[in-house]
């Protein structure tokens, strides 16, 4: 077997040889894996990787999201336990269905893939996007976790494993230290607390969403706890220990860096894991480790003498209201504080050309009464009264990802904060040959979303709905596109703002630039195929 499965697994077992049949079905390339359950998504994933074929992980498994790869051409095989989708496309293997021969051992397969895995960024502070894990990176990772933290028995994720904190921690660390992985499709507390017991688990790999829903039920006293993907609350970290004896650490990493730190209580600092260094040039966090470049990430800190760190939350997470700033997790905190509340989700909206505003959603306790005055109250102990949330709604549960952050989009249609028509069309009008005007529509659905503090138009919103439709109109026989060059944006475009585009037409390329009264505001060059 290949060293990543050597160093995981016996040679000699039944996983192992699994994993060598599902690899003899595949090639080298690009191989989704959508498996739901550890029992089928860890020897795909080590299958995959024995054929020495990159995996993608999806940021879901919806039918559409799995109609989309199967269309791309790079997607050799679609790994899945979905037994209702085998029919839909000649590249699904369903993994459960795989048995392997009984004359069939694990011989070595040659070909490890350089690069692991491909996963996306969360999403929830910009667009996702791309991030790829060399299999080196993956190793050093697991080599140092694996010395990090106390051994484990049986270990159990409530986190889907097709994320970096979930595949790290649910799947590949346990099988580094020999521990039995549970598969499960436990979702309710009282369901989780079965397997639990049921299992014998020793160590659970979980989110403070998911651990909030386990903190107010009977669980299973004395087991050790992995928390990542969200921000761990102080309060949330000392009920599980005060009510369930659980020993939770809490693990700091990204999509991009992979972890960085751990912290056994909510009132200590940050100890960075072994090997990672930790800087904070004008408070920025830039981390570097042998499994991650050199990366400034868009978290604020504060170093101790002791190389321990304060985190002091995401730039994105402060909260900007008429020149005034609050950290969003703070506002969170002292309103859950508020008698009867349970959970609460905090944005800052505002209407386009009025004064940002916060708005809350929260969650109650069975037979609670609690009110916009209630929690006017708290935040007014704590902070200046314009953070005073200007609507407070009581929602069933606040909608949350599966990593356990907040849902954005789901949560701000529960607000009813994207109430009203939007268009998707910028409107343009030839005024010369290559040259058109066209006014950015104050209701153009783009403006919604993480621009509401600041309403400004993406850049790519920019290119693909502004100048690409303009292209097409003014040269509808222009060879295919196939790239682009020195693109640049140099000022804000706002509701309402006037602009022209030019275009300068050469073969091969085409230079676009859009301007306003104020100056420029983008240009670029779009790439052509030859004639």
């Amino acid at each position: 077997m290949v060293r990543m499965l050597s160093d995981l697994i016996p040679a000699e077992s039944e996983l192992a040889t699994l994993a060598t049949h599902i690899a003899a079905l595949l090639r080298p390339g690009r191989v989704v894996l959508s498996c739901r359950h550890a029992d089928a998504f860890v020897p795909g994933l080590l299958g995959a990787w024995a054929a020495g074929a990159t995996v993608e992980l999806l940021p879901n498994v919806s039918p559409g999201t799995l109609d989309r790869v199967d269309a791309d051409p790079e997607i050799v095989a679609i790994l899945h336990d979905d037994a209702s989708r085998q029919a839909r496309s000649p590249k699904a293997i369903h993994v459960p269905s795989v048995r392997p021969r009984p004359a069939m051992g694990a011989d070595p397969i040659p070909g490890q893939p350089e690069i692991a895995v491909r996963m996306t960024t969360s999403g929830t502070t910009e667009r996702p996007r791309y991030v790829e894990k060399r299999m080196a990176d993956l190793l050093g990772e697991l080599d140092v976790l694996a010395v990090a933290i106390p051994k484990a028995t049986v270990v159990l994720s409530t986190v889907p494993l097709s994320h970096l904190y979930g595949l790290l921690w649910g799947a590949l660390l346990p099988l580094k230290m020999g521990a039995r992985i549970v598969s499960h499709e436990a979702l309710l507390p009282a369901d989780l607390a079965q397997v639990i017991e049921r299992e014998g688990v020793d160590l659970l790999i979980s989110t403070p969403a998911h651990l909030r829903a386990m903190r107010d039920v009977e669980m299973p006293r004395g087991l050790r706890v992995i928390s990542s993907g969200a921000r761990m609350p102080s309060e949330l970290q000392m009920g599980l220990t005060d009510r369930h004896g659980w020993k939770v650490t809490d693990v700091l990493g990204s999509t991009e860096t992979g972890g960085i730190a751990t912290r056994e209580h909510p009132l200590k600092g940050w100890k960075p894991l072994p090997s990672v260094q930790v800087s904070a040039p004008e408070g920025q966090l830039v981390v570097e480790s042998p499994w991650c470049r050199k990366i400034a990430i868009d978290d604020r800190i504060e170093l101790r003498p002791d190389g321990t760190f304060q985190h002091l939350g995401r730039t994105n997470e402060l909260v900007k209201v008429a020149g005034k700033r609050a950290d969003a997790h703070e506002l969170e905190a002292t309103i859950r504080s508020v008698p009867g509340v349970t959970d609460v989700a905090v944005l800052v909206h505002a209407t386009v050309g009025k004064e940002p505003r916060v708005v809350c959603a929260i969650t109650v306790a069975e037979g609670a009464v609690v009110g916009r005055d209630d929690v006017a109250a708290a935040i007014r102990r704590q902070f200046d009264s314009v953070f005073v949330p200007k609507s407070v709604k009581i929602v069933p549960a606040i909608p949350r990802t599966d990593r356990g952050k907040i849902a954005i989009t789901e949560l701000r249609t529960l607000l009813g904060l994207d109430a009203g028509p939007t268009t998707a069309f910028i409107p343009a009008t030839k005024i010369a040959p290559m040259t058109y005007t066209a006014e950015i529509p104050r209701d153009l659905v783009f403006f919604r979303g993480h621009f509401d503090q600041f309403t400004i138009l993406p850049g790519a919103v920019i290119v693909e709905r502004l100048v690409l439709p303009i292209v097409r109109a003014e040269l509808p026989d222009l060879p295919k596109l196939v790239g682009i060059r020195r693109l640049r944006f140099r000022r804000p475009l706002l509701p309402d703002q006037q602009v022209t585009v030019t275009l300068d037409h050469k073969p091969g390329k085409l230079q676009f630039e859009v301007t306003s009264a104020a100056g420029p505001v983008s240009s670029g060059v779009l790439l052509t195929e030859s004639p």
